[in-house]
């Protein structure tokens, strides 16, 4: 029987959002059993929070956006991946901006700041959601103007596995795969470092429609038409951060058995998959 965790010292950290480009502080505090994940807004009256929930998605274009009552937040889905893969039940992010800082683009920097101020093992079991039987779900995206097929599907598993294919026609990304069992140590080594993709071709739309407005390429991953810009993490680093924000995603049904098969999913189709997954029994 594994147990609630939870860290075992407030966390404050700073930077700017990988989005909006605002200016963030951020603390992450202890919290007690069964109290789940929550984020609130300190720099709004009553400093109002929203747990971290399926029901409390508002916006999946580009990152995951939760929130209530006119308010949210915003690229949750690196933190949440973080949360996942060392097994954080119940903690509150407190954030003065509606976008969480973007740390280095992965769940590298989270990790380390986590596992620095240690973690709390709590006196309650924690609660899955137990996948008895295949789930899925089908998307479009498109390259170039042409419809390609998305899909995730769940299947019943003694642990959280993910199966992940990346398809491009770049030269340089191609096709990756990558698959991973989920464990403490080998999410801190094999899927938090992994950073997020901008492909330069997109860049510019993006920011027409106020997405990707900050500095952050330094720390992305970069593709223009001559291939990366900057040095590669892992050889299918780019698979290996789908995986990091689906991680993200499916934590807001909390902790998952189950085998996910992912066809070029990104944050729509994974939350979609997540509110099928809801509708079923949880035990």
């Amino acid at each position: 029987m594994k147990l609630q965790q939870t860290i075992a010292a407030e966390i404050e950290l700073s930077g700017q959002g990988l989005q909006t480009g605002a200016m963030a502080k951020m603390r992450i505090l202890p919290q007690p059993v069964d109290t789940g994940i929550y984020f609130r807004r300190s720099d709004l009256p009553g400093k109002p929070s929203v747990k971290a929930e399926i029901n409390s998605v508002v916006n999946t274009q580009k990152c995951v956006t939760i929130g209530k009552e006119g308010w949210q937040i915003s690229t949750i889905e690196h933190l949440m991946a973080v949360f996942h893969g060392l097994g954080i039940d119940n903690a509150l992010v407190e954030v003065d901006a509606e976008e969480l800082p973007r740390g280095d683009c992965s769940g590298r920097y989270f990790s380390q700041k986590i596992l620095e101020a240690g973690i709390t093992i709590q006196d309650q079991p924690r609660r899955y959601t137990l996948i008895r039987e295949p789930i899925w779900v089908e998307g479009t995206v498109f390259k170039q103007n042409e419809p390609l097929k998305s899909a995730l599907i769940v299947l019943p598993s003694e642990e959280l596995q993910v199966s992940f294919t990346f398809t491009s026609d770049h030269k340089a990304t191609g096709t990756q795969f990558y698959h991973y069992c989920l464990s403490h140590d080998t999410f801190v080594s094999e899927i938090a470092p992994a950073r997020t993709i901008a492909f330069m071709n997109e860049i510019n739309y993006l920011r027409s429609q106020g997405l990707a407005l900050s500095d952050a390429y330094d720390s992305v991953v970069v593709v223009d038409e001559d291939g990366y810009r900057n040095e590669l993490r892992f050889p299918e680093e780019i698979v290996r951060h789908k995986i990091l924000d689906l991680l993200g995603d499916i934590y807001l049904l909390g902790p998952l058995v189950g085998h996910i098969v992912a066809l070029r999913s990104g944050h729509a189709l994974d939350i979609e998959l997540a509110r099928k997954i809801a509708e079923r029994d949880r035990v």
